[in-house]
């Protein structure tokens, strides 16, 4: 009480007290020292060599903190309940522009307390949106695609495999700042919710990110365990025709530490789909399918960090995933002209097996924002698909797609601060990717048949990036320059394809910082989408009424992309609004097509200029100590020029997001969330507006060491996919049940099993974190 009354008054007089020495500003953060959340709100008081305390300042919503201070001071006290009480000496601080404070929790050998947040918490930065998954009840027990339709920046379309990213399907994946050769919806089925640490959403990428992507980049930064000592946790979950279980945990002493993960999980799905098909010359056709999927999971991973001084660190991981599910699909025709309905049956697999091998190397000096940084990462996919066809029970044929992808991706950057205020940053990546693909084809009719596609690409890149403050304003400039080459070669057909590309990609961000803990943000940013294997590929699995197409004659799509954002950070109000204006040409799209006897193509076309915009805002208030709500909404525009395949020349989408959060008692909390989907315009299609309610409650036991979750997905039943497609061949409507995204409950248990009750390790984990995504 003497201490708050002592500050208080301090803060009174401060003002009126004047002296010859020069004002000078410090800037931070203050940190979980487990989690790396920021902590806002926490207090930092200043002290003298008396001990007296001569300033103070709290944290704003972003967990950032700036003092301004016209005499020397000793040490920097930080605070926040359940934390330990931080001290830093004025001896201790290398730069007054980024100190970075980490609280670690208050825990006792009597009555231990894990302090956890049951919603995700979004912070948004000069470039970016991350979003901290943390223990959001929705998350619970999830994968990373369910993870994602939680998201409503973020649009999920099982029904083609695509994420879509403020209107646009043309976004770039990355796992811990690496690509994969898995499409998205496989990837993201294999990784548990668990095991992920954050979502980068970066809508605005700076010269240091790779190129590729126009309407940005989503990375998943996964968890790496560094808490002394050791730690380990089980977890289990089952539900609608689903189960898993998993450990994940690590040992950590002073020079090493060895972390480690397993899991696997198993799901059945009986998703239904209908099609009711007019095609301009008058005929019809209808299909039932119900996709009857049954999938499992093993996973495991390994790495060591090695810790040999203050200044070296060097880490080595190893991952491995065995993904294997099977597809029964027994397809009802009707209403077929001149034909009597009947059945097709297609029996097919996918195995997919994956091998990860990390190696990274970090030397820090004296100041913890100069360092240099190697990473290496080898990703060897092995994938298999086999499939059989029968009409009426009579064999058509059989056919076997095996893929073999092998990507070298390997990287180095380098930080130097010149001064308080400028900053530096440059590096070098290779990327070098290496497929091979075959198709075997045999049936009554023809002779067997095998075909190879074989398709190899190398991408070298080089940026440099300046990062400077004057007085309000904070500046990101940065160039990157990258060399692009791909070639293939299809026996199929003997053709081949060579291409070149060579191109300079600019990005500047302006930050203006208000002093009611607001700020401005102005971004651009230049992308491309260079044609690749998606594109080129022929070998996808077709039957003989659709196929795809590879078309290797597409040219570079580029895209210039402008943003504007404003955030606004108060005690118990938080929000944040962003536009942007993006331009596409050369714009590549899926386009279908109808060839003789009605079979459906499928490939990919350069169909001219887009002009997009678009509209987000973020809502987060805390209504009462036990009532949390959190808006989230977005609307999204484009208008096509210079296209006759287009069906719509203007196409739009939007999404609202509506979450509360309660907390019933100290161990009991529940969540609400509402979302709905108006309808969304694409170019030659439209989906109908959804409505989705999902419901969740979390209680935790044995002094917070054991946590349950339960979760009703889609309550009311009513998130059916209801898709009208019209093209200059046919017209079609179709209805889509996902038993992923309709009713079904998911139940989730994790124990700690062990916990290590000192928290240290601070500087490492510091470390860890620019490594998250360097790519």
């Amino acid at each position: 009480m003497i201490r708050t009354v002592t500050f208080i008054l301090i803060s009174s007089i401060g003002s009126l007290i004047t002296t010859a020495q020069e004002i000078k500003t410090y800037k931070g953060t203050v940190q979980d020292a487990t989690t790396s959340a920021v902590i806002p709100f926490a207090t930092i008081a200043v002290y003298n060599e008396k001990k007296e305390l001569i300033d103070g300042v709290s944290t704003d919503g972003k967990g950032l903190f700036q003092l301004e201070l016209n005499s020397t001071f000793t040490y920097l006290e930080v605070s926040f309940i359940g934390y330990e009480t931080y001290t830093k000496s004025f001896s201790e601080i290398t730069t007054s522009e980024s100190i970075l404070i980490e609280l670690v929790s208050k825990i006792s050998d009597l009555d231990e307390v894990i302090i956890e947040a049951d919603r995700s918490t979004v912070q948004l930065k000069i470039d970016r949106k991350t979003i901290d998954i943390g223990t959001d009840i929705q998350q619970s027990g999830t994968t990373a695609l369910e993870a994602f339709d939680q998201i409503a920046d973020i649009q999920t379309d099982l029904g083609t495999g695509n994420l879509s990213l403020r209107g646009s399907d043309n976004v770039r994946l990355l796992i811990n700042g690496k690509p994969s050769s898995l499409n998205a919806t496989e990837l993201l089925e294999q990784i548990p919710s668990s095991t992920i640490k954050s979502i980068e959403i970066i809508t605005s990428p700076s010269a240091k990110y790779q190129a590729d992507g126009l309407s940005g980049i989503i990375n998943i930064i996964l968890k790496k365990d560094l808490n002394t000592g050791l730690n380990m946790n089980l977890n289990s979950s089952f539900g609608t025709k689903r189960y898993g279980y998993g450990i994940q945990g690590n040992y950590n002493q002073s020079s090493m530490n060895v972390r480690f993960n397993a899991s696997q999980s198993g799901r059945e799905m009986d998703s239904k789909q209908t099609i009711h098909r007019t095609f301009m010359d008058g005929d019809t056709q209808g299909i039932f399918t119900p996709y009857d999927f049954n999938g499992k999971i093993r996973k495991g991973a390994v790495g060591l960090d090695f810790f040999p001084d203050e200044y070296n660190e060097f880490s080595i991981a190893f991952d491995y995933t065995d993904d294997y599910h099977s597809f029964y699909n027994r397809s009802q025709y009707f209403n077929v002209t001149n034909r009597e309905d009947f059945t097709y049956t297609r029996n097919s697999e996918h195995v997919h097996l994956t091998s990860v091998l990390n190696a990274n190397y970090r030397r820090e000096f004296a100041n913890s924002r100069h360092f240099f940084e190697f990473d290496y990462n080898f990703n060897n996919n092995k994938n298999e698909y086999p499939a059989s066809d029968f009409e009426n029970n009579t064999f058509l044929f059989d056919q076997v797609i095996t893929e073999d992808n092998k990507i070298h991706t390997l990287s180095l950057d380098y930080s130097l601060p010149i001064s308080e205020k400028v900053h530096i940053e440059t590096g070098a990546s290779w990327n070098k990717s290496d497929t091979k693909n075959q198709q075997y084809f045999r049936s009554n009719e023809t002779e067997e048949t095998n075909n190879t596609f074989d398709y190899k690409e190398e991408l070298i890149g080089f940026y440099g990036l300046t990062k400077f403050n004057t007085n309000t304003l904070d500046w990101q400039i940065g160039l990157r320059y990258e060399v692009f080459s791909s070639e293939s070669q299809n026996t199929l057909n003997s053709s081949k394809t060579d291409l070149k590309f060579s191109n300079a990609f600019p990005s500047i961000h302006v930050s203006y910082k208000f002093k009611d803990d607001a700020a401005l943000g102005i971004g651009y940013s230049k992308r491309v989408s260079r044609p690749n294997l998606h594109h080129i590929n022929p070998f996808q699995l077709g039957n003989p009424f659709f196929r795809f197409d590879g078309n290797p004659g597409l040219k570079p799509e580029y895209s210039d992309n402008i943003e504007f954002n404003y955030q606004n950070n108060g005690e118990k109000l938080n929000w944040s609004f962003a536009t942007f204006y993006r331009y596409r040409k050369n714009v590549i799209l899926w386009v279908q097509d109808i060839e003789d006897e009605n079979v459906q193509v499928i490939s990919f076309q350069n169909i001219g200029i887009n002009h997009s915009l678009g509209l987000e805002t973020t809502v987060s208030y805390k209504i009462a100590k036990f009532w949390d709500a959190f808006f989230t909404g977005n609307y999204y525009y484009t208008k096509v020029d210079q296209n006759n395949l287009n069906t719509w020349d203007y196409l739009y989408s939007s999404n609202l997001q509506f979450k509360n959060t309660f907390r019933i008692s100290k161990n009991i909390s529940t969540d609400i969330t509402y979302r709905y989907s108006p309808k969304r315009q694409n170019a030659f299609d439209f989906i109908e507006a959804r409505n989705r309610v999902d419901w969740g409650i979390r209680a935790k036991f044995l002094k917070n060491r054991l946590v349950a979750n339960l979760r009703v997905i889609d309550v009311l039943d009513d998130n059916l996919m209801k898709r009208t497609t019209r093209t200059t061949a046919f017209n079609q409507r179709t209805t889509w049940k996902f038993q992923s995204q309709t009713l079904g409950f998911l139940c989730s248990i994790n124990y700690a099993l062990f916990k290590n009750k000192t928290k240290e390790r601070n500087r490492k984990e510091r470390a860890y974190r620019h490594n998250d995504a360097t790519n």
